[in-house]
């Protein structure tokens, strides 16, 4: 039996290192087509955004040229509130819609994990975390609210930068 199991491990070792080199290769492809795009610099310069996580973001919003408003960016994360009202009633407790992409849900908590784990000085959105932390919000109401901000600054300045070079050519 235990020269079964040890069989076992190392197929499962095995497997395991072309899996992570196939990632590997995959991020790097990914990295390389990243960077060809004119937002890579303007997101990497963006605090807490490394190699991994920018061609991440980048590939799961896209154009940002196609949403009408940063509204709309927030609505494909599927990171906004719908409205609940029947009547003259209006709850205020409401939870995300979820309806949007849920892999740019994804990599957007983990660039909020990036924010509270490396805690950037004087930065907007980590102060905007920690304010609602303060609020008494969960570290997850928090981290939600942190990425709204941040995809509604993301949309800023990306959208910015195009305009800006269509304006140049």
């Amino acid at each position: 039996v235990s020269v079964v199991n040890s069989l076992r491990m190392k197929r499962f070792c095995s497997q395991s290192i072309r899996v992570e080199a196939s990632r590997d290769a995959i991020l790097t492809q990914m990295q390389a087509l990243a960077k060809t795009l004119p937002e890579y610099s303007l997101v990497r310069e963006m605090p807490c955004i490394g190699d991994t996580l920018a061609p991440r973001l980048i590939a799961e919003i896209g154009d940002v040229r196609r949403f009408h408003s940063k509204r709309a960016l927030i609505a494909y994360a599927g990171i906004d509130a719908p409205p609940y009202q029947s009547g003259k009633f209006c709850a205020n407790n409401r939870h995300i819609s979820k309806r949007g992409n849920r892999y740019l849900r994804k990599t957007g908590y983990e660039v909020m994990q990036s924010y509270v784990m490396h805690k950037p000085a004087n930065d907007p959105i980590f102060t905007f975390i920690e304010k609602k932390r303060g609020e008494g919000k969960s570290g997850k109401l928090a981290m939600v609210a942190g990425l709204n901000k941040f995809l509604r600054v993301y949309y800023g300045k990306v959208t910015e930068l195009y305009r800006s070079s269509s304006a140049i050519e």
